[in-house]
């Protein structure tokens, strides 16, 4: 290449780098995800759960009066943790709440537990 076609190709290949490694961390924090909902999905009590673009952590389960849902909450944080799937609020879920058509604004939340405020 002559000299005055590597300068215009610099910054093009700097971004293409910086697009290539962005795309390969988003990967990384996806499989993380998958790994830590597949291991609260696999806890005692749980229905289902999932993870959303914001850092929230839904955890459905059937409302039992005999459980600290606080409690329940700070133990999917912790559960999570080593998975690094940057999960920062975890809400427990009644799943009479969720269906027909209801958005988790709507959902009935038996504990909100800050993640980051867990030892």
């Amino acid at each position: 290449m002559s000299p005055e076609w590597r300068t215009p190709m610099r910054p093009m290949i700097a971004a293409l780098c910086l697009t290539l490694g962005l795309l390969l961390l988003a990967g990384g924090a996806r499989a993380d995800q998958v790994t830590a909902l597949a291991t609260v999905r696999a806890q005692p009590k749980v229905l289902d759960a999932s993870i959303d673009d914001r850092g929230n952590l839904y955890v459905v389960v059937k409302n039992e009066t005999a459980v600290s849902w606080d409690a329940y909450g700070a133990a999917m944080c912790r559960l999570v943790r080593p998975h690094q799937a940057r999960v920062f609020q975890a809400h427990v879920i009644d799943m009479t709440s969720v269906g027909k058509g209801a958005k988790p604004a709507q959902w009935k939340r038996l504990a909100q537990v800050n993640c980051s405020a867990i030892n």
